[in-house]
């Protein structure tokens, strides 16, 4: 192993430590302490290597591409509020505002993506490192957002697990492969439009900690493929036919793209994973059904024997109608599990129903379930 990846890695190893005394320690690090470290970490580079960033001949392609596509990203996002409703955020126009959030988050961001660039520059782009920094820094944006969690509220572990670790792997991914192709700039302005957009705006999409996960996954996604493009020095494998490779990529992203819309409910139809065995035989915990969500004519129109997708508790449950009944003008349904001795206490009014469900798909859902029995 070379002496220039060696020290790549001791650095790589302090910085490890920091993540971990910033689990054990949450409060150590309540006042941007990280920052003192990730300058420790940038100096070392220097003494160790000394710091020469040249630009890259990519890099103003590369950063109008990343503006067009945050363009693009963003006016989507608030067309879809237009949608769905804006929520006002807690930050506004103070020098506190600045001070607390703007500055620190910009001056973290500049740290960290000069620490990713020299690390995987002086180790002359090593496998090894290009693997290491991104866990390493994986697990340091994950540390460092740790302390704003309540983890004893379930809501919380949910938005911790989307917000935090699932899109900083893809983040992360994006960067290191953003820095094996290009300069340094590119990453910090990407990095600083998406983090410092939050405290700068006042209204946002209320698009939910499940869709924002979702949108935080599919960006960094589309940019990488853009950057591979781009860039000539390739650094991962490139596909044998370029066309049949931009095809799965498109693919790909329509199959997320619908699986986000059936799932968030935005189309006539819905999947819902089943999270019980209340109506076994015919579905089981673990599968997915797909609902056929009715208006308010047709809500009055299912009859015994259906099975009915209705909100009770701030939750969708699906069992069969055993009983319907008109009063009114307005149907009335009495519905129970197939595994259950007794009928639900509760009869459905046609507000509550959300629609009927069509057929399951068996296992889908397993996944989710396992995910949601890990945190409870």
């Amino acid at each position: 192993m070379k002496t220039s990846v060696k020290k790549c890695l001791c650095i790589e190893i302090f910085l490890g430590l920091v993540s971990i005394i910033n689990f054990m320690f949450p409060k150590l690090f309540d006042h941007e302490l990280h920052i003192l470290f990730l300058l420790a970490a940038l100096g070392a580079i220097f003494i160790l290597f000394g710091i020469d960033i040249k630009r890259d001949a990519n890099d103003r392609k590369i950063m109008k591409n990343i503006l067009i596509y945050l363009l693009v990203y963003y006016l989507v996002i608030y067309l879809f509020g237009l949608y769905i409703g804006f929520a006002k955020t807690i930050y506004s126009f103070t020098f506190t505002n600045f001070t607390k959030n703007i500055m620190p988050t910009f001056v973290t961001i500049v740290l960290m993506e000069f620490i990713r660039h020299e690390l995987i520059s002086k180790s002359n782009k090593n496998k090894l490192v290009l693997v290491t920094s991104c866990i390493l820094f994986i697990i340091f944006e994950m540390s460092k957002n740790f302390p704003a969690y309540n983890f004893g509220v379930k809501d919380e572990i949910y938005k911790y697990v989307g917000l935090i670790i699932i899109a900083s792997i893809t983040k992360n991914i994006f960067m290191t492969i953003m820095h094996s192709r290009t300069d340094v700039y590119p990453a910090i302005m990407y990095r600083t439009i998406v983090e410092e957009l939050i405290y700068v705006c006042v209204i946002f999409p209320n698009i939910g900690p499940y869709l924002e996960s979702i949108a935080l996954i599919i960006l960094p996604v589309l940019l990488s493929i853009m950057v591979m493009a781009t860039t000539k020095n390739q650094i991962l494998n490139k596909p044998k036919d370029k066309r049949k490779g931009n095809k799965l990529y498109f693919v790909v992203v329509v199959i997320l793209l619908i699986l986000v819309g059936l799932n968030s409910g935005f189309f006539k139809y819905q999947i819902m994973v089943i999270g019980s065995n209340s109506m076994l035989p015919y579905m089981e915990k673990g599968d997915v059904v797909l609902i056929d969500k009715l208006n308010e004519d047709a809500r009055s129109s299912l009859n015994e024997g259906d099975i009915l997708a209705f909100k009770y508790d701030n939750k969708v449950i699906t069992h069969r109608i055993t009983k319907k009944v008109i009063k009114n003008e307005k149907a009335y349904y009495t519905t129970k599990g197939d595994n259950n001795n007794q009928e639900d206490n509760t009869v459905i009014a046609e507000a509550s129903v959300v629609g009927k469900v069509l057929t399951r798909f068996k296992y889908l859902g397993l996944p989710s379930v396992w995910l949601n029995e890990l945190f409870n």
